[in-house]
């Protein structure tokens, strides 16, 4: 990014959840290196729920010094209740694997609705912000039934989330934060007006396969940044039968930072199923090309950028090389 190109603006949508934790972690290190301000951090239910995910979200950032950057929290539900059950828990229940954190000064939180918050700041700036949702996608949806103006006042959207290939992680076409609330993931993809990027779950799968738990343990969790030693500890048991890291938010948070890491993306109409018995949550591109594109999904990234760039989050000495 040039250090001539105006400031870009983000707000970030999370259900952290350590995946969602170190897309902040990314964001906050990258944002004077690459030009950008994280704006606002909005919170909804999802790996665990709103109040969880609060919690969290202000541990990292009382863990590196950013408690300056606000704090909402929004749905606490999905739009069509009661949700479908989700009792894999991967995270832990709380999100940071049930281990009993400190508790932090939830005095912290900014009072108004994440909702309100995110129509009031796009109102304000209409054009200049753009959004980075990486849990799922309730708190967009319902900013655009309460205030159907926004549609055309982002920037720009970055998804985590859905399939390229009718793969899924929670049913067998369904990947987690669309499956968590299919009709907030319809209505954006079908109301938004500025340009969406989608990295799906096949991304993830094909993406994490270069990076071992050994290197994430040994090389960028040997930090001393609290936040990385917190997520070393979350981490050590999420993944404890794992061969592989899946940072599936941070290949996201990576895309906003450094557009460069991008090496084949495909544009398409993206819809999502609503009905289908077997694959409601499922994220269906036009491969027949019949409707007009309305997401970049990215398919691969440069894995050995992605790598540099979470040892720069871990704060490891590599700003040289990026």
């Amino acid at each position: 990014m040039s250090s001539n190109s105006p400031q870009r603006k983000v707000i970030v949508d999370v259900d952290v959840g350590t995946d969602d934790a170190w897309a902040l972690l990314l964001l906050l290190k990258c944002e004077k290196k690459f030009n950008f301000k994280v704006e606002a951090i909005t919170c909804t239910q999802g790996n665990t729920d709103v109040d969880n995910a609060a919690r969290n979200v202000l541990r990292i950032l009382t863990a590196i010094g950013r408690t300056d950057v606000p704090v909402y929290k929004g749905a606490s539900e999905p739009l069509i209740t009661p949700g479908a059950l989700n009792e894999q828990h991967f995270h832990g229940i709380d999100g940071f694997g049930d281990l009993n954190f400190e508790t932090p000064d939830e005095s912290l939180l900014k009072s108004e609705h994440a909702v309100n918050e995110l129509f009031r700041r796009l109102s304000d700036d209409p054009g200049a912000i753009s959004l980075i949702f990486v849990g799922p996608l309730t708190n967009m949806a319902l900013c655009l039934k309460m205030y159907p103006t926004v549609r055309d006042k982002m920037r720009d959207l970055f998804i985590m989330g859905g399939n390229r290939h009718g793969v899924g992680n929670v049913t067998r076409a369904a990947e987690f934060n669309f499956w968590a609330d299919p009709e907030a993931a319809h209505i954006v993809f079908n109301n938004v007006q500025c340009p969406i990027t989608l990295l799906p779950w096949e991304t993830c799968v094909s993406e994490h396969k270069s990076l071992g738990m050994e290197w994430r343990m040994g090389v960028v969790g040997n930090s001393t940044n609290k936040a990385v030693q917190m997520l070393n500890q979350v981490e050590a048991k999420c993944y404890k039968d794992w061969m592989m890291w899946m940072p599936c938010d941070a290949f996201l948070a990576a895309v906003f930072v450094q557009p460069s890491i991008v090496t084949h993306s495909e544009n398409f109409h993206v819809d999502i199923e609503l009905s289908g018995r077997l694959t409601r949550g499922q994220a269906v591109p036009d491969h027949l090309k019949s409707n007009k594109e309305n997401t970049r999904i990215v398919d691969k990234l440069n894995g050995e950028q992605f790598k540099l760039l979470m040892l720069y989050a871990a704060d490891h000495d590599v700003e040289q090389q990026l």
